[in-house]
């Protein structure tokens, strides 16, 4: 799939008097996330969620599972779903992701914002 998407990035900002906010970009739940988690210790984590999907390719964002694997990699961190609904490959809905955040006990630290919607930390 790398070949075919090319490379996605992911931006940490540091700043000693601020949190420390992570961007993953558009990514699946992989190794170098879960390396940029543990070696930033990141407060607030902002993921494009969706489920966006390529025909005959797969997932090219996150899901709810990789949302999980997030949650439970990065215990300090407040976590943005960012980029639900915004695309029409998306197949994973905002009320979709509540539901399993609420059946999984995320809600705690896990923000699905409505468009519009901002936050400040």
């Amino acid at each position: 799939m790398g070949g075919f998407l090319g490379q996605v990035c992911g931006v940490v900002f540091q700043h000693p008097d601020e949190k420390t906010l992570y961007i993953a970009g558009d990514t699946l739940w992989n190794q170098s996330v879960q390396d940029t988690l543990q070696q930033y210790q990141p407060d607030i984590v902002v993921l494009n969620v969706g489920d966006a999907q390529i025909l005959g390719v797969g997932s090219i964002i996150m899901g709810a599972q990789d949302v999980y694997h997030v949650y439970q990699a990065a215990p300090q961190a407040t976590l943005i779903a960012s980029h639900m609904e915004a695309v029409n490959l998306v197949m994973l809905t905002r009320q979709a992701l509540r539901a399993y955040s609420a059946k999984r006990g995320l809600t705690d630290r896990l923000l699905i914002p409505e468009d519009g919607e901002a936050y400040t930390f």
